[in-house]
């Protein structure tokens, strides 16, 4: 009896070689992080991820323009709700006239930055959303749109991605600003 029940050995061979080629689940999009490393970038990575970070960024503002301790960072959080609210917009607008469709989640990522902000509070609060927001997630951003402006095929998207870089770098200066200024203190 030559089956695979009766050889081990095959069985496993069998499964490595499955395994191998690639048998996973789907991703989960909610655990993907909204960032790409592909070697190159596709205009649909990149709207995913734009829009993902757009959206993690108004939120996480929002929540520090009620929760922060210091006038400065509140300042600031409104000058981002603004501008990536802006930003949003017009990406939603590029997306909807290509008829693509963006996920209606954030990532876990983002989700679970924005649990961890909602649990800090006072001059703690304004330290981790200037640093996690203001200048580790900007500093994301910049790579992405630096590479989107480069790299995406859509000619509308990349002078998208080129026109909103510089009030990337300004919200990223404004907060390597505050974190050394006395408003973090």
């Amino acid at each position: 009896m030559n089956t695979l029940e009766t050889h081990p050995r095959a069985l496993m061979l069998v499964c490595l070689a499955a395994l191998a080629g690639g048998c996973t689940a789907p991703p989960d999009p909610g655990s993907a992080p909204a960032t790409v490393r592909a070697s190159s970038l596709q205009d649909p990575q990149f709207v995913t991820a734009a829009a993902a970070n757009g959206r993690y960024e108004v939120q996480a503002s929002r929540l520090a323009m009620y929760r922060a301790a210091s006038p400065q960072v509140r300042s600031y959080a409104q000058m981002l709700v603004d501008h990536h609210t802006r930003a949003n917009n017009e990406l939603m607008d590029l997306v909807r006239a290509r008829g693509m469709r963006l996920p209606g989640v954030l990532p876990r990522d983002k989700r679970t930055k924005l649990d961890r902000l909602a649990s800090a509070s006072g001059s703690e609060f304004d330290r981790m959303y200037i640093r996690i927001v203001g200048i580790e997630d900007h500093q994301g951003d910049i790579a992405l749109f630096e590479r989107a402006s480069r790299e995406l095929r859509d000619p509308e998207l990349r002078a998208w991605a080129s026109k909103t870089l510089p009030a990337l770098r300004s919200h990223l200066d404004a907060a390597q600003s505050l974190s050394l200024g006395s408003a973090m203190r």
